[in-house]
C-alpha cells in the first residue's frame, strides 16, 4: 500500500526545481537535515527566476547558490544561525541574519513568514508503517511543517532512523527524492594544547551524576576526554556530537540520575561523522525533540544538577559575553546559549560555564604581521552584540582557570576576569579598567 504512494510520489531534482517561480518561499532543513541534492539543484535557477527568500541556517555542503555571481538576484537567504558558509554568502549581500534565541525561532519564522511555498528535508528511509524520520533531527521543522504548502523530503539511503519528534508519515509528502548516502556531515577538529588545558579546568566543574549539554568543537572534545572518568552523567542537549556519543559508549553517560526523561539522553540534533549517524540509527536511548522544548529553560532547570556549557569570543571585565559577531561582523549566532545558560542555573545546583581560549591570533591589515589578542577586554567592541548579559554570567573559564562571577560587585567581576586573561595583557586590563570604570581594580570592591 505505502510502497505504491511512495512509487507515485517519486521525482527527480529537476523536476522539483523547475517548479519553483519567482517571489517563492523555500524553506531548506539545515544540519544534517539539509537537503543537499536539492540545494545543489537550486543553481539551475540562476537567470531564470528572481526574489526567491530561502530560509535555511548551518549548512554543512557548500552550494553555488550561496556565492555564484548568477545567483545574485535569484535568491536570499534568511538564516537564524550562521556558520562559514552563510557569513561568506552574508559578506556578498546574499544572506541576513535574524537575531534569536533559538528556543523561539520556529515560532520567529512562522511569524514573518506564516507559510512556505516549499519545504525540503533530509530524511532516513521509510518504514513499512510508512514513517520516515527527520535525518538524526527535530530542530524547527517538526514546529514548522504545517506551515508548508508542499513538503519535499529527500531520503537519504544512509540516513539514521531516529526516535523523538521526527516522524513523517508518506501522506504528508508530496514528493519524494532518493540520494544514496549520509546526512551532511561536520568533521571534527583535532583538539590543540590550548583546548586541552580548558578541558581540564571545565571538567574539574562537572560533577558526578549531573546532566550536562555540550556543543562543538576542539575544547568540547578535548572536555569529553577529562569527563570519561565521571560517574552516572547525564545529558540533555541542544546538539548530540561524536564526543557526546564517546561519553555514552564508556559508560561515563548513563543517564541514571537524571531528574527529567532518566535513562534517555534528550537532544534537539545530532550533527557529526558517519559514525554518530550509525551510533544514533534506532538507537530508543536517544530522543530527539524541538527546539522548542529542549531549548525551554523551564525544561532544562527539571533537571537537578544541570551543567551548561557554551562558548564565547570575547568577554568584558563586566561579564558581558559576545558570542556571535565580532564587532558588527556576524559569525554564528546566540543559539541556545542564553536559553541553556539560564535554564541550568535554574536548576538546583546547576550551573553555566561560558569557555573562551585566553587569546587569538589577528593579522594587522596594513603590515601582515600576525599578532596576539586578548579574548578577554576591558569593554567589547563598538557594534559587538551581547548575547549573554552580566547578569547571567555564572562561570568563565580560559585555559588559566575558571571564575564565579555570581554576587561579585563590578571591579571584583574585573579583578576575577583578569585573574583569568592570558598573562601578558593582564597589567594592561588592569589600566583600561580604571580608565574606562573610574574604578581601581586593586581595591576589589
Amino acid at each position: 500500500m505505502y510502497q505504491t504512494e511512495y512509487l507515485r510520489k517519486r521525482t527527480t531534482v529537476a523536476d522539483e526545481i523547475a517548479r519553483i517561480r519567482s517571489g517563492d518561499t523555500i524553506y531548506m532543513g539545515g544540519a544534517s537535515l539539509m537537503p543537499v541534492d536539492f540545494a545543489k539543484g537550486l543553481g539551475q535557477l540562476a537567470g531564470r527566476v528572481r526574489d526567491v527568500r530561502v530560509l535555511h541556517y548551518q549548512p554543512l555542503e557548500d552550494i553555488s547558490a550561496f556565492r555564484d555571481p548568477a545567483c545574485q538576484d535569484t535568491f536570499q537567504f534568511q538564516s537564524v544561525f550562521y556558520n562559514g558558509l552563510l557569513t561568506g554568502a552574508d559578506a556578498l549581500g546574499r544572506c541576513s541574519f535574524i537575531p534569536n534565541n533559538l528556543r523561539n525561532a520556529a515560532r520567529d519564522w512562522a511569524f514573518a513568514v506564516p507559510e512556505y511555498d516549499v519545504m525540503a528535508v533530509c530524511v532516513s528511509p521509510m518504514d513499512k508503517h510508512g514513517y520516515f524520520s527527520l535525518a538524526g533531527a527535530s530542530l524547527l521543522e517538526s514546529d514548522l511543517l504545517s506551515h508548508a504548502r508542499r513538503l519535499v523530503v529527500e531520503v537519504a539511503s544512509r540516513a539514521p532512523r531516529v526516535f523523538g519528534d521526527v516522524m513523517i508519515h508518506i501522506s504528508q509528502v508530496d514528493a519524494i527524492l532518493e540520494s544514496d548516502r549520509y546526512p551532511a556531515q561536520l568533521p571534527r577538529r583535532t583538539p590543540d594544547e590550548v583546548d586541552r588545558r580548558l578541558g581540564k579546568v571545565v571538567a574539574d566543574l562537572v560533577e558526578d551524576g549531573d546532566t550536562i549539554q555540550l556543543g562543538i568543537g576542539g575544547t568540547i572534545d578535548a572536555l569529553a576526554v577529562e569527563l570519561r572518568e565521571k560517574k552516572h552523567l547525564g545529558i540533555h542537549t541542544e546538539m548530540f556530537s561524536d564526543s557526546a556519543m564517546e561519553l555514552m559508549q564508556c559508560g561515563a553517560v548513563d543517564n541514571s540520575r537524571k531528574t527529567s526523561e532518566r535513562g534517555r539522553t534528550v537532544t534537539s540534533f545530532s550533527m557529526g561523522t558517519k559514525a554518530l549517524y550509525d551510533f544514533i540509527d534506532d538507537n530508543p536511548a536517544i530522543v530527539h525533540k524541538a527546539l522548542s522544548y529542549t531549548n525551554d529553560p523551564n525544561v532544562i532547570a527539571a533537571n537537578r544538577g544541570m551543567a551548561s556549557i557554551n562558548a564565547a569570543l570575547q568577554v568584558d571585565l563586566t561579564g558581558q559575553c559576545a558570542s556571535e559577531s565580532l564587532g558588527t561582523r556576524q559569525i554564528s549566532g546566540s543559539g541556545g546559549q542564553v536559553d541553556t545558560a539560564v535554564g541550568a542555573q535554574m536548576s538546583p545546583g546547576g550551573k553555566s560555564v561560558i569557555i573562551v581560549h585566553s587569546t587569538y591570533e589577528s593579522r594587522d591589515k596594513h603590515t601582515g604581521e600576525k599578532r596576539l589578542q586578548s579574548r578577554i577586554l576591558p569593554v567589547l567592541p563598538q557594534g559587538t552584540p551581547v548575547t549573554l548579559t552580566r547578569a547571567n554570567t555564572h562561570f568563565v573559564a580560559t585555559e588559566y582557570g575558571a571564575v564565579c562571577l555570581r554576587g561579585l560587585t563590578l571591579p571584583q567581576r574585573a579583578k576575577a576576569l583578569i585573574s583569568i586573561a592570558h598573562p601578558d595583557f593582564r597589567a594592561w586590563l588592569e589600566e583600561e579598567f580604571e580608565r574606562w570604570y573610574h574604578r581601581r581594580v586593586k581595591d576589589g570592591t
